[in-house]
C-alpha cells in the first residue's frame, strides 16, 4: 500500500454515482401510473377527478427533483 492510495483529507468527498436514482424512480412510477390510470378512465368514458392530477405533480417534482440533483455543479 502507498501514500499515494488515500485521499488527502483536504479534498471534498466524492459525491455517490447513484445520486437521486430512487427519487427518479419513483417519479416515473407515479407519472406512468398516473398516465395509465388516465387511459384507462378515457377508455371506460368515466368522468376524471381533479385529484388525480395531484399524483401526476408528485410524480414530476419528484422526478424533476432527481435529476436535477444529477447534475454536476462546477
Amino acid at each position: 500500500m502507498s501514500w499515494t492510495d488515500e485521499r488527502p483529507p483536504w479534498l471534498p468527498p466524492l459525491p455517490s454515482p447513484n445520486r437521486g436514482r430512487i427519487r427518479i424512480v419513483v417519479g416515473m412510477t407515479m407519472v406512468i401510473a398516473c398516465m395509465l390510470g388516465i387511459l384507462v378512465v378515457a377508455f371506460l368514458g368515466e368522468t376524471l377527478s381533479m385529484y388525480t392530477w395531484w399524483p401526476l405533480a408528485g410524480g414530476l417534482a419528484f422526478l424533476m427533483s432527481g435529476l436535477l440533483s444529477r447534475r454536476r455543479m462546477p
